[in-house]
């Protein structure tokens, strides 16, 4: 009698649960996942529920993008934060998780790849001072600013690594 309490018991927590997470048909992998971004609400809705199912550590790269194409936007010139997110948002809805993640960081790498130009231009014009400068003693600011942006440049292609590798690692064309 106990025993068949006990089953009963267990099936019906097994049913209320399956019922309360909406069946029990295997989650789908985050990647596999559809981004519901139609609006901003919408978005934080979604990434509410995906905050609930998975890690912030698995989260990261979705969230990472999202940032990313926002700041792509910014860099195709749209000025307003709103106007910004209205992009990302029309960008990224419908798309499975994997596609948002792979359009953000080919925005982050491209991102970089800005960067580092630009900081490479910066690097030489400060190589070139402190050669101008190098008979009379270099100023300690040309030097100081030398050396910040060459750890700039030196994380930028730390970033950039790390980033080719995760977008290789998702198999996205080069």
């Amino acid at each position: 009698m106990f025993r068949c309490l006990t089953v009963v018991v267990l099936c019906c927590l097994v049913s209320v649960e399956c019922v309360s997470l909406g069946g029990c048909a295997k989650p789908k992998n985050l990647p596999d996942i559809t981004v519901r971004a139609a609006h901003a609400g919408e978005l934080a809705d979604f990434r509410a529920d995906l905050g609930a199912r998975f890690t912030a550590e698995q989260l990261q790269p979705f969230d990472t993008a999202v940032q990313e194409l926002q700041l792509d936007a910014m860099n195709r010139g749209i000025a307003t934060a709103d106007a910004r997110e209205q992009d990302m948002l029309t960008a990224v809805n419908g798309k499975t998780v994997h596609a948002t993640e792979l359009l953000g960081w080919t925005a982050r790498r491209n991102r970089l790849l800005r960067e580092i130009a630009q900081m490479t231009v910066l690097l030489e014009h400060n190589l070139k001072l402190q050669q101008q400068t190098a008979a009379t003693g270099t100023p300690e600011s040309v030097t100081t600013h030398l050396q910040n942006v060459q750890e700039i440049l030196a994380r930028l292609h730390r970033d950039l690594t790390a980033t080719d590798q995760k977008l290789t690692a998702w198999g996205a064309p080069r």
